[in-house]
Order: structure tokens, then C-alpha cells, then sequence
């Protein structure tokens, strides 16, 4: 998935939570600094996430991160959602890796239209 996809994706399952981007970016401070509560620094992640969400120039990689944290929340793990995205093992062959990549669209695809 590009990052316009990963954006999408993100934007998609927090409005499933009901979640704000502000959300978002507290979850993710919160999952980042388990003993530290500093407010100023949650207001800069919210603000970050926003920014990370709506640029075209956001690495897929962090937002692949931003889908991991909120997975494994426990407000989603409650609710009947997936995330289809394959991550290139490495260990397959080219051909095998972009058909698992495929396969995954699809099925992102097919849970986006319902």
C-alpha cells in the first residue's frame, strides 16, 4: 500500500472507532511513552498524526506504524475489523510476495466497500 492508501485505510478505521486524528495521535504518544503523561508533548503528536495523515510525503512506513498501535487496542480488537495489508517477508520469492501484496488489496478492497 502507498501512503494515499495508508491514509485512507487509517482515516477509515478510526471513524469506525469513532475516533478523532487527536485521538489517534494520544493513542499512539501513550503506546510510544508508557510512564511519561506530558501534556504539551500529547498536544505535538496530535498535532503530528494530523499532519502525518494528510501529507502526501508521509513514509508508509510510519503509517504502517500508526496501524499497528491501533490494532492492537483493545476497542478494536472488540469490534469486527480487519487490516489486510501484507508486509514484505523477504523470505518468498518476488513473484509469491507481490501476489500475497495482491491478494491483500483485494480483500482491503472488498472490506472498504461494505
Amino acid at each position: 500500500m502507498g501512503t494515499i492508501e495508508l491514509q485512507n485505510e487509517i482515516k477509515n478505521i478510526i471513524a469506525k472507532l469513532k475516533w478523532s486524528q487527536k485521538r489517534l495521535g494520544r493513542e499512539f504518544y501513550i503506546a510510544q511513552h508508557d510512564y511519561d503523561d506530558d501534556d504539551d508533548e500529547i498536544r505535538r503528536y496530535e498535532e503530528k498524526v494530523k499532519k502525518d495523515l494528510s501529507r502526501k510525503t508521509t513514509k508508509p512506513e510510519l503509517l504502517i506504524r500508526y496501524l499497528e498501535i491501533i490494532s492492537q487496542h483493545n476497542e478494536f480488537k472488540n469490534m469486527d475489523i480487519i487490516i489486510p495489508s501484507y508486509l514484505k517477508s523477504g523470505s518468498l520469492s518476488d513473484t509469491i510476495e507481490l501476489g500475497l501484496h495482491d491478494i491483500s488489496k483485494i480483500i482491503g478492497d472488498l472490506a472498504a466497500s461494505k
